[in-house]
């Protein structure tokens, strides 16, 4: 059975799943939700220290069920609509967009961030560069053209 993060329960004292199912209908399990509870407290550690001009450990903590909702609702896309003219028809709450921009969960998760922290993940990207041996022997002016 997965139990919380010990750090998490310091910070978010009445933490657990009941929390989470409260804004999300989910049949999965305690545990089930627990992980998704440790994930959403791992994803916000950034966010330490950088909220207290939006409520600190209380933004943290709605922060952190938001994500853990997110997180969710990515695993188990939840039901928005069942029944139009007498036929079953489904729409999910997932809006198409990326990273947290995927849930209205998500997109909650980043209103309430006052240090743009959440809004800023994934804009960073890679760059890579591949230098061939004789480019970084050119570069030194240890490769002589002209025998190549």
């Amino acid at each position: 059975m997965a139990i919380l993060d010990p750090n998490l329960t310091a910070l978010c004292a009445d933490m657990d799943a009941d929390l989470v199912k409260e804004i999300v209908d989910t049949s999965l399990s305690e545990s089930r939700i627990n992980n998704f509870i440790n994930m959403a407290y791992y994803i916000s550690l950034p966010l330490v220290g950088r909220l207290a001009a939006c409520g600190a450990s209380t933004a943290h903590c709605a922060i952190i069920q938001l994500l853990a909702a997110h997180l969710l609702t990515l695993y188990e896309p939840q039901k928005k609509s069942e029944n139009i003219a007498s036929e079953w028809s489904f729409t999910n709450i997932i809006a198409g967009g990326l990273g947290l921009d995927g849930s209205t969960y998500g997109q909650a998760a980043k209103t309430l961030d006052c240090s743009g922290t959440l809004a800023s993940l994934g804009k960073r990207r890679a760059r890579i560069k591949v230098w061939s041996h004789y480019e970084r022997m050119e570069e030194r002016g240890l490769l002589d053209t002209d025998l190549v």
